[in-house]
């Protein structure tokens, strides 16, 4: 075996001392390795504090999951460091609140004031509010992403987002409407669009990350999602229009408030049950295209020349999201349990049941969902993929330009994200 060292300046200028070794696979993969009990008393902490402080605690809360998150995943055989501080999260929102608010309650007067002119106008008015706050939400997104690599780091090395968050939206508009003007077939050009954009403009000190796959190629992956999508979606448009079921449906309401629960059930049981049925396979299905197109990502990206590749299994993945499917059914019984109550007992205990019930999933599916379903994701996702070198990575010099200097306001002010 043979070995070269080399010293590596970090971000904060003082040099240290790394070893490139050329043993294929050597210290070269992804691994992710975190304690569930860990982000378990965490998420638990993020909670409780949150309800103390009416959310102020969650900027802090934020923070201190994201380094225990980040700290979990490893390149070779470092870890990963989060440098993101609760202070920026929360000068960002208050800054992003100062900016969102009179824009949105100036954006809501001049619709109002459109709306009363015609109906026409009052439809046209709800489709640009959209668009509106659908370009917003683009926005934010792109400046999450920034902020979030600007306060990553690998051996004191950060990573860095360039490019314009407001023609990333813009061009995302543009796209999504043309998904669906022409019923999905346009999709593919959307997500080739968002991977291009955003892993081209991703950087590692003085290098940078390219992406070399093209629309063609996502084309062969979605048209079969596109057109099943769309032969269920019509599968049950005909239905509609040629049975009685709206009829049934309202005739299963009065039954319901007469109390006669079973008549209700045999009336609209199979039409739920066939939604449901639909629902989750179109879930599963959607995970298996997701996992179809990680694939082609990994393998059309590249860093200075080392390359990415990615053998994820759609069973390691479909198992995860039946996980996710099972806990979601469990909280549609919870539900279904609730509103039997209060319906039965009708009583003053009756009425506080559905904020009980609210509290409860508040804090309880976000746990699950990390614990169950984003950790394994992860640690799928890095026990499948490989770079054929490290040293591209290495010998990256540290640039701190491009960081901005405040947290992910417009991100965090619209709820978007995922911690």
């Amino acid at each position: 075996m043979s070995s070269d060292t080399d010293s590596i300046p970090t971000a904060r200028g003082t040099p240290i001392t790394t070893v490139a070794t050329d043993d294929a696979g050597m210290g070269r993969t992804l691994s992710y390795d975190i304690s569930r009990r860990q982000v378990l008393v965490r998420l638990v902490k993020n909670k409780i504090f949150g309800l103390l402080t009416l959310g102020i605690y969650r900027f802090w809360g934020k923070t201190y999951l994201r380094q225990l998150l980040w700290q979990g995943l490893k390149i070779g055989t470092d870890r990963l460091e989060y440098r993101g501080t609760a202070k920026e999260l929360f000068i960002g929102f208050l800054i992003a609140l100062i900016i969102l608010l009179p824009l949105l309650l100036l954006s809501s007067f001049v619709i109002e004031l459109l709306a009363l002119t015609s109906e026409t106008i009052a439809i046209f008015s709800q489709l640009l509010n959209f668009a509106i706050l659908y370009t917003l939400w683009q926005f934010a997104r792109y400046r999450l992403w920034r902020y979030r690599l600007s306060r990553t780091a690998w051996r004191g090395i950060r990573f860095y987002l360039s490019g314009r968050a407001t023609l990333y939206a813009l061009n995302v508009l543009v796209r999504t409407v043309a998904s669906f003007v022409t019923l999905g077939w346009a999709y593919p050009w959307l997500r080739s669009y968002r991977l291009q954009y955003q892993l081209n403009n991703t950087h590692f000190g003085d290098g940078r990350f390219t992406y070399a796959g093209r629309t063609a190629g996502l084309y062969k992956i979605y048209w079969p999602a596109i057109l099943i999508t769309q032969l269920v979606i019509a599968s049950a448009l005909g239905y509609l229009a040629t049975s009685d079921v709206m009829t049934l449906s309202t005739e299963a309401i009065t039954e319901i408030g007469d109390g006669n629960f079973t008549m209700a059930g045999k009336d609209l049981g199979p039409v739920y049950l066939g939604g449901f049925i639909a629902m989750c396979a179109l879930t599963a299905f959607i995970f298996v295209t997701r996992v179809w197109e990680f694939r082609y990502l990994a393998g059309n990206t590249s860093f200075m020349g080392a390359r990415f590749s990615s053998s994820l299994r759609l069973r390691s993945v479909l198992f995860i999201s039946l996980i996710l499917i099972l806990l979601t059914i469990g909280g549609l019984i919870a539900f279904g349990v609730m509103i039997t109550l209060v319906i039965m007992w009708q009583s003053a205990l009756a009425a506080i049941l559905p904020f009980v019930f609210l509290l409860i999933a508040w804090i309880g599916i976000d746990i699950l969902k990390t614990l169950f379903f984003l950790v394994p994701l992860v640690k799928a996702i890095c026990k499948s993929t490989e770079i054929d070198t490290l040293v591209p990575f290495e010998e990256a010099a540290a640039n701190a330009e491009k960081s901005p200097s405040y947290g992910e306001g417009f991100a965090d002010a619209m709820d978007v994200g995922a911690f």
